[in-house]
């Protein structure tokens, strides 16, 4: 960009979206500055140390804690790895645990490295587990369809369709937006065990519309050159925001910390309106040309900007549209590694993903209980033993504690109606236990400390005005080229220099990063000659 054509731009929020945008912006001459509220970068993608109060050093990804959906090609403009960025392959991928039949052991068991997959389900016939087959593989085809167009935002819905279908993959077609994850395993095999199995591989409820589009989405992962394959990171989440930040600053971008804005002051300027300075929480104000928004648009638009005519029907939208159901994850500090029942008959080194999967008429209650404020009766839960497979995370002088980090992956984003206390994260915490106890009865004795981040502390200390790590949520109404402000185009707003970047845009949630990458596209083709474009903030 020639100087004369130089923008400045204020990102709000220093998350990985924030951040991405900041990098490529900064790269193309963007004079950018990131403004984080929190005294650490990363928002919700974070390695924090909550339990130095008990004398401990032990690491937590406090609120993201898998990789995988991290865009390859974002990783490589930014040479995020040079930065520091180290991912890894988890051995085993995963271990998903059913309740027992008739007194045995239930469970769906993948190894890594093409080792043999095994399944101990009583209800699964040679033809359930031919269709378990063909009902994945079928997936990865989808996956590996949708997956190029997420960082060009003009793919819609019925595109999709029409893709799925080229490609003959009628039956998915068929459900992924007008059908449940288990209309569409129906189509392929009967065994309800093995339907609960995939209902764990979803952000939604498996038997709502949309669900087939969540299993999808997660299926886009990709670590260390394996398509479809979830891993970790050395030194926790925070590692990908730290990366993304050091790559901003090298690119020119300015971070600032512990710098809350109170309001985005608008103007008129030639008949249009505009955010003619940002206020921050000390009352100064700072004016910029271009201001983009990484948080939550509950926040900007109820919290950043007083109410005006041109954000009613935006306003009245986020009001009609508040999400009904969150999620929380727990993270536990044991003076020593546990041992569950199951893994350990099969004499599993407790590494890779550990899942536990209610039955799949308890999903089904779930789907009613939790959007209408209550607590479901069965807790679906991911965990993992981080500091087991990463030294990083421990405590060196003390080796022997543990983290064991579970998500719940879904309870009510209020409770009755009601925003989450202290109480209710204490009832979340002694279910999450009682649950773990079917696995290992001595857990209670292990647990040296907790932290729990419930809906309550994504609102208190992460500022997530929405309750919800997905902003809005990952259904068909709010999919693709409806993933927008109402009457805006994909990143802005009705304020002329105005943007948004957060996970309420396209293509949705998880550390994608694709939403930071895809606004920086946008604004850099909005406001720069394209002949003067560098390789890095070409993007793709």
């Amino acid at each position: 960009m020639a100087q004369s054509q130089a923008k400045t731009i204020a990102i709000i929020g220093g998350g990985h979206n924030g951040l991405t945008a900041a990098a490529y912006l900064a790269a193309q001459g963007f004079a950018v500055e990131v403004f984080e509220k929190r005294d650490i970068i990363g928002g919700l993608c974070v390695t924090e140390v909550p339990f130095s109060k008990c004398g401990s050093k032990v690491k937590v990804s406090s609120v993201a804690s898998y990789f995988g959906m991290m865009r390859k090609e974002i990783m490589a403009d930014l040479s995020l790895e040079d930065h520091g960025l180290k991912p890894y392959l988890t051995d085993p991928i995963e271990i998903v645990l059913l309740d027992s039949s008739a007194g045995e052991e239930q469970f769906s068991f993948t190894p890594r490295d093409g080792g043999e997959a095994v399944a101990k389900i009583a209800s699964a016939t040679a033809a359930d587990k031919a269709g378990w087959q063909a009902f994945w593989g079928d997936i990865q085809k989808a996956a590996a369809l949708i997956y190029p167009r997420y960082l060009a935002p003009d793919l819609t819905q019925s595109e999709i369709v029409e893709l799925l279908k080229k490609n003959g993959l009628d039956k998915i077609a068929d459900h992924i937006f007008a059908g449940s994850l288990v209309d569409l395993l129906k189509q392929y095999l009967q065994s309800a065990d093995l339907m609960a199995v995939a209902a764990t591989c979803t952000p939604g409820f498996a038997n709502l519309v949309g669900s087939v589009f969540g299993c999808i989405h997660h299926g886009t992962a990709e670590t260390k050159g394996e398509f479809g394959a979830w891993g970790q990171v050395f030194g926790g989440m925070g590692a990908i925001t730290e990366a993304l930040a050091k790559a901003a600053q090298a690119n020119g971008a300015k971070i600032h910390l512990g710098q809350a804005i109170k309001r985005l002051v608008v103007s008129k300027i030639d008949g249009v309106e505009k955010v003619s300075a940002i206020e921050l929480a000390d009352g100064s104000t700072r004016e910029f040309d271009l201001v983009a928004v990484n948080a939550d648009s509950y926040v900007l638009f109820e919290q950043l900007l007083a109410p005006t005519a041109s954000t009613e029907a935006i306003r009245q939208y986020l009001k009609d549209n508040r999400p009904k159901v969150s999620a929380a994850k727990l993270h536990f500090l044991l003076k020593e590694l546990p041992s569950l029942k199951t893994l350990r008959k099969i004499d599993h080194n407790h590494k890779g993903v550990i899942v536990m999967a209610p039955p799949l008429e308890a999903v089904v209650a779930a789907s009613t209980q939790v959007p209408n404020g209550a607590m479901p009766d069965r807790l679906m839960m991911t965990m993992a033993f981080p500091t087991l497979e990463d030294q990083s995370m421990s405590d060196g002088d003390k080796p022997s504690q543990h983290v064991l980090t579970v998500d719940v992956h879904y309870v009510p984003a209020r409770i009755n109606g009601q925003a989450w206390s202290e109480a209710d994260d204490q009832t979340l915490l002694d279910s999450t236990i009682q649950a773990i106890e079917a696995q290992c009865p001595e857990i209670r004795s292990l647990i040296l400390d907790s932290y729990v981040v419930s809906p309550r502390a994504l609102a208190d200390d992460f500022n997530l005005a929405s309750l919800s790590c997905w902003h809005l949520p990952m259904t068909p109404q709010y999919l693709f080229e409806k993933r927008t402000l109402p009457g805006c185009a994909h990143y802005e707003t009705p304020f002329d220099n105005l943007f948004v970047c957060g996970a309420g845009t396209y293509p949705g949630g998880n550390v994608t990063a694709a939403n930071g990458h895809n606004l920086a596209k946008h604004l850099i083709k909005k406001y720069s000659n394209s002949s003067t474009l560098t390789t890095a903030a070409k993007g793709r």
